[in-house]
């Protein structure tokens, strides 16, 4: 597949994943989703200690790799800007509608706030298993700050906004 097709085939399925799910949940309350409004003070936390996740375990275990700049020149500019919005905007916002959105609430309820935030961070991490143990590691921390985003501040913008800034990075 071209790289432009692969990248518009990355699109598709990011975007159809937000859609099905909230197409699938759109009966449920927006609290349960997460869909509201979530405090700013708190949010603005979040991000700021997720950061500083995100760049102190890369420099302990080097996760993100050397910084190669040649698949992205080597690339068209359509290819690029498509992985750009498919891994780092859309990817994020269907992974947390899944995870800290729709598993979130309907766990919540069931089993409990820890419990809830344990199992949903387990469950993405694994999604990830084509990376190695010590990444899927940093990965199940990412996803209990994740989840403790979306516990403190009731809402899944916050956590979708922490994962798209990871990914950012992740990609560049």
């Amino acid at each position: 597949m071209s790289p432009i097709g692969s990248a518009a085939m990355k699109v598709a399925l990011a975007a159809g994943v937000s859609g099905i799910v909230l197409f699938r949940t759109r009966s449920l309350p927006r609290e349960e989703l997460g869909l509201v409004r979530p405090p700013i003070a708190i949010s603005a936390l979040f991000v700021l200690v997720y950061l500083g996740w995100m760049l102190a375990s890369d420099a302990a275990i080097h996760w993100r790799g050397p910084w190669n700049w040649r698949p992205w020149l080597e690339a068209p500019l359509a290819a690029s800007a498509m992985r750009i919005v498919a891994v780092g905007i859309l990817g994020p916002i269907a992974e947390e509608l899944i995870f800290r959105g729709w598993s979130f609430g309907l766990l919540q309820k069931r089993v409990g706030t820890f419990a809830t935030i344990v199992v949903t961070a387990t469950g993405w991490a694994l999604l990830h298993y084509t990376y190695g143990w010590a990444v899927i590691l940093v990965i199940v921390v990412d996803g209990i700050l994740l989840g403790l985003a979306r516990w403190k501040t009731r809402s899944v913008f916050p956590p979708m906004v922490m994962h798209a800034l990871y990914n950012l990075y992740a990609i560049w």
